[in-house]
C-alpha cells in the first residue's frame, strides 16, 4: 500500500528562515515577494532572492509557494503579470491567491501554474470550494473557523487538496472579512498591511482586567494531528512569516517529527517536552487547538495580554533590600530572560546571572521594587539553552546524499559520475598522467572528494577506481567535484524552468452606464423592525430584507408579499457568513427563495454564490461589497459563472478614482450605513459574560474611547463588530452622479431606531434636491477620498 503523502508547509520571511525550514524537514515553503503578499511588513524576498529561493528548494526536492493573496487594484493589474514572470520562468511551484481577478489573470497568462485558494477567500463550505475549483484552484485553504467535519465534507465533495493551519497566530475575524485596520488607520488587511488592531486594548462593560477582547491565543495542534489528518487534510500549514529563523526551524522540526510518527503507524504520543519548547518559542498565555472540535469559546482567548508570555518558573516569595526570591519550578540557565508583569501592565525584565536547578531557592537583584509584591508570577520569556541549541542547529548545512564513482587511469581523462535518485550526471577532467614515483591511493582520493564544504551535497557512497600509477593533483579532484555538483544543480533546477509566452488576454468590457439613466433608491435592512418606517417612504424603490431575521418569522412569504404589493422590488439579503447550518436553512426554503416571488438575492460571500450557482438560479444577484472586485477581471470572473444578471457593489476600500477605473456598467453604491469591520465566530458577549441566546447590541471602546458596536447574531452564531461612525456620502453626491453613475444608491439600516431611520431616509431623499443634511453629526466618508493602502 502506497504511503499517504502529507505536506509540512512552513513560512519564510527571509533566506535564513527558508534554510531553517528546509533543514528541519519542511516539504514546501510559502513566502512573499516585494508586492502583492498579505504580509507587507514581513522580510519579504527581493527578485534575486526569490529566484535563489526557488532554486534552493528544488535542489532539495522541496516546493515554493508564492503569496499573492491580496486584493489587486485595476491600475496594478499589468504590474502583477510583470511581477510574476521571472518567478514563473524560474520554476515557481504555486501561487496562493485571494482575488478572483488575480485567479483569472494567472489562468490566462500562466495556465500551467498551480493555483491555491487562500484562506483570505473565506471558503466556508462545499459550494465555495467547488466554485474556486471551477475558477482553476487545485488546492483550497478553508476558513480557519471550520470544524473537522466541515473540512471532511469539502474534501469528499470538492475532491481538492486541503491545506489547513496547524500552528501559529489566529485572527479574530474570518480571514478576508476584516476592515478594522483599514477603516481605523487606512492600512488594509486585504492589501497585506494589517496593523494588528485586534491585538490592541478594547474595553467592554464590566470587562475588568480582560482588556484585549479580540486577542486569540496561538494555535497548536500537535496533539490533534492524527484526527486532523484522518479528516482528509493534505498539507499542514505553520503560520509565521513575521517570525525569525529560530521559530520557523524549531516549529517545523517538531511538526515534522509528529507527521513522521503518524505515518510510521506506531503509537502516537506527544512528548511533553516538545509542547514546552513550543510554549517557550511563543505563546499568548497558553495555546488553543482552534476551531476543529469546537465552535468558539472563552478558553481560546488571550484577553489579559496579547503578547508572548513564556512559561511560569516561579512566584515571588520574598522581597528584601533590592532583591527578590522564589523557588524555581524549572531549570534556569545563565542568560535566561525572566519577566514580571506589574499591576499597571509594565513588564519588568531580569536576566539570570547563573544556572539554577529545578527546586532551587533563587535570589536575584530586582528593579522597580516598589511595583513588585509577593505572589507575582515570574515568567521565562527567553530560554538561553534552547536559543543556543537552535542557533547551533541553524549553523548546519542541509546536504543531499549522493552516490558517486570516480575513475582515474593514466592516459585517460579523469571522470566523476554522481547520482541522486533519478538524476545522474558526470564531469570529465584532464588526461591523467602516470606518476613518476608514488601513485595516488584510493583512500586519499576519497578523502579529497568528500571535502564537500559549503556545497549542497555529500557522498553517501563513493567508489574509487584506480589503475596503474596515477598522478592525481588535488586541484584536478576539486575541479572535477565542482563541475559535477554544478551540473547536478543545473539538472535539479533546470527541470522546473519555463518560458513565458506573451498572449492577448480576454477583452475587458469598457461599457459605461448611460448618462441619462436615473439611479434607483435602495434600502437594505438588518432588522425587520424598521420595515414599516421604510415602507412609509415612497421614493424607496428596492428593499433588501434580511434572511437571517426573515427565516425566524412564522410567515416570511407574507412579509415579502407586503413589500411587493407596494410596488417595490423585494430582494433577500443572505447571511454575512454561510456555513453548513446556513446552507441547510437555504436549502430547506430553496423553492421559495429561488422563485419569482423574490426579485433577486444579495450575495455576501463565496459560499452563498456557489450555492446559488449550483442551484441553477437565473435571477438577479447583487454581489455585496465583501464579494471583492477591485479590478475588472474580478468582475468578469464572477459574471462568467452566472446564468442571470450580476450587479456588483462598489468596494468600500476603494477611492472615487479607483471605483471609476472599474467602469462598472451597473452597481450599487452605499451612501449611508454602519458597516461591519469584523465578522467573527467568537462572541464578545459570551466571552465576557455568558451566552443567553438573545440577539442584541453592545458597545466596546478602544484605548482612545472610540466606540464600536457589537452585534450578537445568535440565530447564525456570529458576532459582527461595527464601526461607531456610519458612512455618509451625501456631500459627495455630485461627484458620484457625474463620475460613477451607479444603478442604485443604497442606504443600509442596522441598529437605528425608527426615529433615527426616518432622519436617515429623509436626508438621503434630500440629497437629490441638492441638500446635504447629514443624518448624524459624527460620520465618516470611509475611503471615498483617501483610498486604502
Amino acid at each position: 500500500m502506497k504511503k499517504r503523502e502529507i505536506e509540512v508547509l512552513a513560512p519564510a520571511g527571509s533566506m535564513e528562515c527558508l534554510r531553517a525550514a528546509v533543514l528541519n524537514g519542511a516539504d514546501a515553503v510559502y513566502l512573499g515577494g516585494e508586492m502583492f503578499g498579505a504580509r507587507a511588513y514581513a522580510g519579504n524576498f527581493k527578485k534575486e532572492e526569490l529566484c535563489e529561493a526557488i532554486d534552493y528548494a528544488h535542489i532539495f526536492g522541496k516546493k515554493i509557494f508564492l503569496t499573492i493573496n491580496t486584493l489587486v487594484k485595476e491600475t496594478e493589474s499589468r504590474q502583477l503579470i510583470e511581477f510574476l514572470i521571472p518567478y514563473y520562468e524560474q520554476g515557481l511551484d504555486a501561487v496562493i491567491i485571494q482575488d478572483p481577478g488575480v485567479i483569472r489573470m494567472v489562468r490566462e497568462h500562466f495556465p500551467d501554474l498551480e493555483i491555491h485558494a487562500s484562506t483570505q477567500m473565506t471558503v466556508t463550505g462545499v459550494n465555495s470550494a467547488r466554485l474556486v475549483k471551477r475558477m482553476g484552484a487545485k488546492r483550497v485553504v478553508p476558513a480557519r473557523e471550520l470544524s473537522l467535519e466541515e473540512i471532511r465534507e469539502i474534501k469528499e465533495a470538492a475532491k481538492m487538496d486541503i491545506e489547513c493551519f496547524v500552528h501559529g497566530a489566529l485572527c479574530y475575524c474570518y480571514s478576508g472579512q476584516c476592515f478594522m485596520s483599514s477603516m481605523l488607520g487606512g492600512r488594509s488587511g486585504n492589501r497585506g498591511r494589517c496593523a494588528g488592531t485586534c491585538r490592541l486594548p478594547f474595553y467592554g462593560k464590566d470587562s475588568g482586567k480582560n482588556k484585549y477582547l479580540l486577542s486569540l491565543k496561538d494555535l497548536c495542534t500537535i496533539e490533534q494531528l492524527p484526527e486532523i489528518l484522518d479528516h482528509g487534510v493534505d498539507s499542514l500549514k505553520i503560520e509565521g512569516r513575521m517570525k525569525g529563523a529560530r521559530y520557523v526551524g524549531e516549529v517545523t522540526r517538531i511538526y515534522r517529527k509528529y507527521v513522521d510518527l503518524y505515518l510510521s503507524g506506531k503509537e502516537y504520543k506527544v512528548d511533553p517536552q516538545d509542547k514546552k519548547i513550543l510554549m517557550e518559542l511563543f505563546n499568548r498565555g497558553g495555546f488553543t487547538d482552534g476551531y476543529y472540535n469546537r465552535y468558539h469559546g472563552r478558553d481560546m482567548m488571550s484577553m489579559e495580554r496579547p503578547d508572548h508570555q513564556g512559561i511560569l518558573i516561579g512566584k515571588i516569595q520574598s522581597i528584601k533590600k533590592g532583591t527578590l526570591s522564589f523557588t524555581s519550578m524549572e531549570k534556569i540557565h545563565k542568560g535566561d530572560v525572566l519577566q514580571i508583569r506589574t499591576r499597571d501592565e509594565e513588564n519588568i525584565e531580569l536576566t539570570s546571572p547563573s544556572d539554577w536547578e529545578k527546586g532551587d531557592f533563587v535570589t536575584l537583584n530586582g528593579q522597580k521594587m516598589k511595583k513588585l509584591s509577593v505572589g507575582m508570577k515570574i515568567m521565562r520569556t527567553r530560554n538561553m539553552e534552547l536559543v543556543t541549541r537552535i542557533d547551533g542547529m541553524l549553523q548546519q548545512k542541509k546536504k543531499e546524499k549522493l552516490k558517486g564513482k570516480v575513475t582515474l587511469c593514466p592516459g585517460r581523462c579523469a571522470k566523476l559520475w554522481i547520482e541522486d535518485g533519478e538524476i545522474s550526471v558526470s564531469a570529465e577532467g584532464p588526461v591523467i598522467e602516470e606518476a613518476k614515483k608514488h601513485g595516488a591511493r584510493a583512500d586519499e582520493v576519497r578523502r579529497q572528494l568528500e571535502k564537500t564544504g559549503e556545497t549542497h551535497y555529500e557522498f553517501q557512497e563513493l567508489e574509487v577506481e584506480l589503475s596503474g600509477q596515477a598522478f592525481v593533483p588535488g586541484s584536478v579532484l576539486k575541479k572535477l567535484r565542482r563541475e559535477a555538483f554544478s551540473r547536478m544543480d543545473e539538472e535539479k533546477t533546470g527541470r522546473y524552468r519555463r518560458q513565458y509566452r506573451r498572449m492577448e488576454p480576454d477583452t475587458v468590457q469598457e461599457d459605461k452606464p448611460s448618462k441619462d439613466r436615473e439611479a434607483r433608491f435602495s434600502v437594505s435592512l438588518e432588522s425587520l423592525e424598521l420595515l414599516d418606517t421604510v415602507l412609509n417612504h415612497p421614493k424607496v424603490e428596492d428593499i433588501y430584507l434580511p434572511w437571517r431575521q426573515l427565516k425566524q418569522e412564522a410567515d416570511p412569504e407574507h412579509i415579502v408579499r407586503r413589500v411587493r404589493e407596494t410596488g417595490r422590488k423585494c430582494y433577500l439579503m443572505l447571511p454575512q457568513i454561510a456555513r453548513r447550518q446556513q446552507i441547510k436553512e437555504l436549502d430547506q426554503a430553496k423553492s421559495w427563495i429561488l422563485s419569482e416571488k423574490i426579485d433577486g438575492l444579495i450575495i455576501r460571500n463565496l459560499e452563498e454564490y456557489g450555492w446559488a450557482l449550483e442551484a441553477g438560479y437565473g435571477g438577479e444577484m447583487i454581489l455585496d461589497y465583501m464579494m471583492y472586485a477591485y479590478n475588472r477581471k474580478a468582475v468578469m470572473e464572477y459574471k462568467e459563472y452566472a446564468r442571470g444578471d450580476v450587479r456588483m457593489t462598489y468596494p468600500e476600500e476603494c477611492s472615487l478614482e479607483e471605483m471609476e477605473e472599474l467602469n462598472l456598467e451597473s452597481a450599487d453604491l452605499l451612501i449611508y450605513g454602519y458597516l461591519p469591520l469584523m465578522v467573527s465566530a467568537q462572541c464578545v458577549k459570551e466571552n465576557l459574560h455568558r451566552c443567553d441566546g438573545r440577539e442584541q447590541w453592545m458597545t466596546i471602546q478602544d484605548r482612545y474611547r472610540k466606540k464600536f458596536f457589537v452585534h450578537s447574531c445568535c440565530s447564525d452564531c456570529v458576532n459582527e463588530i461595527y464601526n461607531g461612525q456610519p458612512l455618509w456620502l451625501g456631500g459627495e453626491i455630485e461627484a458620484v452622479c457625474r463620475r460613477l453613475r451607479p444603478k442604485a444608491y443604497r442606504v443600509h439600516l442596522t441598529k437605528e431606531t425608527p426615529k433615527e431611520a426616518e432622519l436617515v431616509l429623509k436626508a438621503a431623499e434630500e440629497v437629490w434636491d441638492g441638500k446635504d443634511h447629514a443624518p448624524v453629526k459624527d460620520y465618516t466618508k470611509g475611503h471615498f477620498r483617501r483610498g486604502a493602502l
